[in-house]
């Protein structure tokens, strides 16, 4: 069976694996947690429940494992295979639910959460996009308030995206809480992601540690970081 995944996205599940054998488990973790968000949103079946879940490193099978479905889901949705990716779509948050302190709660909490977005979608298609005053509240409040935003591009970053991705998905109300700037610039909340902007920065910081070893020597073994 055939499977694709960009390369960035197979590197993310390779480095977690080096920084879990390197017994960085605070790097791990981190990378781990941007690994899974990025997956989800690129299925189209993010939830914000992932928001509220703690991901202890797994085994390297495990790890291995998910990067397979990983890659097998998007190879299915690339090629039409709706239904088949969607079976393994539900093994892939069987998969990320047992690596929690609760996995059948955490899995129900997560299948339910994703249905609600499900309809909710299926509910406007036709319809004139319109930002509830709720949200439009929340905006408000969150322009208040102290919490770190992202720009489009850098959320763009964040998740493998276009930057045109983006804005559209602010435009459709996906991310809670957005706003546009007096500039007309949108504003996204931290808290719409699971890693932090100071986690987002570690990462960054051990890439750009991986290139520069890569500039200095050549291939470099991530065992030698």
């Amino acid at each position: 069976m055939a499977t694709t995944m960009d390369r960035e996205q197979e590197t993310l599940w390779d480095t977690v694996k080096f920084l879990n054998q390197l017994h960085d488990k605070e790097k791990a973790e981190i990378l781990l947690k941007t690994t899974i968000e990025k997956s989800l949103r690129l299925m189209n079946v993010y939830t914000p429940v992932v928001l509220q879940l703690h991901f202890p490193i797994p085994s390297d099978n495990d790890l291995d494992e998910l990067k397979q479905l990983d890659a097998a889901i998007r190879g299915k949705m690339e090629t039409s295979q709706s239904e088949q990716a969607f079976e393994e779509v539900l093994d892939y948050i069987d998969m990320i639910s047992k690596m929690t302190k609760k996995p059948q709660e955490t899995n129900k909490k997560m299948l339910a959460s994703i249905l609600e977005k499900k309809t909710k979608k299926t509910a406007r298609v036709g319809k004139r996009a319109h930002a509830p005053l709720d949200k439009l509240a929340a905006a408000e409040a969150n322009k208040e308030s102290n919490q770190q935003f992202y720009t489009t591009s850098e959320a763009a970053h964040k998740l493998g995206l276009s930057d045109q991705t983006i804005r559209r998905m602010c435009e459709n109300g996906k991310f809670k809480g957005a706003y546009r700037s007096e500039g007309g610039h949108w504003r996204i909340p931290e808290d719409n992601f699971i890693t932090s902007k100071k986690q987002d920065k570690k990462i960054d910081e051990l890439f750009e540690q991986i290139d520069r070893k890569n500039r200095e020597a050549g291939d470099v073994d991530e065992f030698d970081l």
